[in-house]
């Protein structure tokens, strides 16, 4: 495996992660430790650009890709960010999970709704 897909590999075990059940400071941690490998993939090898949607339709909604990319389009637009950055994190909130596309601004770690985990 190179190691982009080390850096993606990672990516997807953090994502794992149930954060709401953890403290602020170990979910402050977390978040920073997401957006740093998600850096580190781009740096390995991404290519990128800012026409580019950075987040693939996960297995969940495998056969609902067309709502999918209209979900992660709409995250995108109202983030006011480039399609090169974010990554995908997964928010549990009363027992329910949901997608949230993640990135940094600075000091802070950004987050904007995309989609319950399991399409409707």
């Amino acid at each position: 495996m190179s190691d982009e897909g080390y850096a993606h590999q990672a990516l997807s075990a953090l994502d794992r992660i149930d954060v709401e059940a953890l403290d602020q400071d170990v979910r402050d941690a977390h978040d920073d430790a997401v957006i740093a490998v998600n850096e580190l993939a781009k740096t390995l090898g991404e290519s990128e650009t800012d026409d580019a949607v950075a987040v693939d339709a996960p297995e969940e909604w495998a056969e609902n890709a067309n709502e999918w990319d209209e979900k992660i389009n709409e995250a995108y637009e109202a983030a006011e960010i480039a399609r090169s950055k974010g990554t995908l994190a997964v928010k549990t909130i009363d027992d329910r999970e949901y997608y949230y596309l993640q990135w940094r601004e600075g000091e802070h770690v950004k987050s904007q709704y995309v989609a319950p985990v399991g399409p409707s």
